[in-house]
């Protein structure tokens, strides 16, 4: 007896001792870093507070309340209510939400703003995965901070700035960048764990339907931040035109040289086409689209974009790896859209860049019909002489062998043997591509064929690929819109 007696207090000491071990660690999370209210009065959102003991909730501000303000262990369900509607036009800030751990006083703070209803404008700017996170993604993060340090000091008024990313390949945010003491904060407006596919319409609409949503506005622009290979099918780029087929200038390995941009990536290559019947599905017609990508400037690009948007702000050649230089064009963007100014500074930047090369134009696309009507009846009259030293006598904007974009001004004047015919369609160009916006360095790089550097001797700010004769461009041109309203 006293034998069972003994076992059975070391038994219960045993396990007093355990249970004294037994440490429960603290814990304090929050299910968002930042609160959105919607824009009406009364309006609610949610968060949930996940702590290991007892909490409450200090808040900062006006013109919201919280409930509850305090909880215990376990996963707590925190409703803020808006006590008013947010009839200006930008983003409100309403202040902050701290969230303390009584036992040791661990802290999460929270930021709490309220939608507006509709503001004067949003801005999209669009980065897709660019199939090589140690450069461009890299240059792509910059960008994002460049147009971060224009938002912080307060260009915003009755606008909105919201950054589509890709860091990978399967990873998605999007978020606004605000304005906040000075500072400029990333609020995060939806983390896609189904990314849909935005190399189709039915993608692209659905990702500019979620910013349509988040950022509702009275106008709307985009900025397009990848690669880009101009009005070329994207099909050919990921099936290859043939067997042996000339590499494309992406394909071209040069450590110690330049990195140019191309629209589409390795892994995700996205028509021309597809783009416009997104944004017309969305139903968000485009105020600009600016392509920080290589080689959009063509006439085929304007027209199958003439319905989508009114503006493209745009480059002949390729683009350099730092792209747009948003801390210097960040505030022309924005607002009563400076376009004279954004080609001005991107130039002026590249004038002293390491790398000085750079292209820029503007595109009325509402004036591409009028431009289209004067180009086929050229085509009507006059044809090219497509021999070698007709096309070598042409303004080239590329690197390829052979040439496949050439400038479109240069090309008429050599093509078009009727001067008042040619009159019309240089003062048709002046209103489609104004001189005002045209802006180059005096020469442009390309990456094709390990790097070269070609001569600017004259610069409409626009390509054509009628007179090529490259297998790439001979076999798909006549495919596009701009070549059946021509010829």
């Amino acid at each position: 007896m006293i034998r069972r007696l003994l076992a059975f207090l070391l038994l219960l000491s045993l396990s007093t001792a355990c249970e004294k071990t037994v440490v429960v660690q603290p814990e304090l999370t929050c299910s968002l870093s930042d609160v959105i209210l919607p824009a009406g009065a009364g309006a609610t959102a949610e968060f949930t507070v996940t702590a290991s003991g007892k909490w409450k909730i200090s808040a900062s501000g006006t013109g919201y309340s919280v409930s509850p303000a305090q909880g215990k262990r376990g996963t707590t369900r925190v409703t803020l209510k808006a006590d008013d509607a947010n009839d200006a036009m930008r983003l409100r800030d309403l202040g902050d939400l701290t969230v303390c751990l009584l036992a040791d006083r661990r802290e999460e703070s929270l930021r709490v703003f309220q939608q507006p209803e509709r503001s004067q404008q949003t801005l999209l700017m669009y980065f897709p995965w660019s199939g090589n996170q140690n450069t461009l993604t890299r240059f792509f993060e910059m960008n994002i901070e460049d147009m971060e340090s224009v938002v912080a000091q307060g260009v915003l008024e009755n606008e909105r700035v919201v950054v589509f990313f890709m860091p990978t390949e399967t990873q998605a945010e999007l978020f606004e960048l605000h304005a906040v003491d000075g500072t400029c904060r990333r609020v995060l407006l939806k983390r896609y764990t189904d990314l849909p596919d935005f190399t189709t319409p039915d993608g692209l609409a659905s990702i500019l339907g979620d910013v349509r949503r988040a950022a509702p506005a009275q106008r709307y622009a985009m900025t397009v931040s990848c690669h880009g290979m101009a009005w070329l099918p994207a099909s050919q780029a990921r099936a290859g035109y043939r067997a042996g087929r000339e590499k494309e200038h992406w394909e071209y390995e040069n450590p110690d040289g330049p990195v140019t941009r191309w629209f589409g990536g390795s892994v995700y290559q996205t028509e021309i086409e597809d783009l416009a019947a997104g944004i017309a599905q969305a139903g968000m017609k485009m105020e600009y689209v600016l392509f920080d990508a290589c080689y959009m400037a063509t006439v085929e690009v304007a027209y199958a974009l003439r319905r989508a948007a009114e503006r493209l702000i745009v480059s002949p050649t390729e683009v350099m790896g730092p792209g747009f230089p948003y801390t210097s064009i960040g505030r022309y963007m924005v607002g009563r859209v400076d376009y004279a100014a954004v080609c001005r500074e991107f130039y002026e930047f590249y004038m002293t860049y390491r790398y000085p090369y750079g292209t820029i134009s503007v595109t009325e696309c509402a004036e591409m019909e009028a431009l289209a009507d004067v180009m086929r009846r050229i085509n009507e009259r006059f044809t090219f002489d497509a021999t070698s030293a007709n096309l070598a006598a042409l303004q080239r904007m590329d690197g390829y062998s052979p040439v496949r974009f050439f400038d479109l001004g240069d090309y008429v004047r050599q093509l078009c043997g009727d001067p008042a015919l040619l009159s019309e369609f240089e003062a048709q160009l002046e209103r489609t591509v104004p001189s005002d916006c045209r802006y180059h360095t005096p020469s442009f790089y390309s990456s094709s064929h390990g790097g070269a550097y070609y001569p600017v001797r004259t610069y409409s700010g626009i390509t054509i690929s009628d007179p090529s004769v490259s297998p790439a461009v001979v076999d798909f041109k006549q495919a596009t819109e701009w070549w059946r309203a021509t010829h």
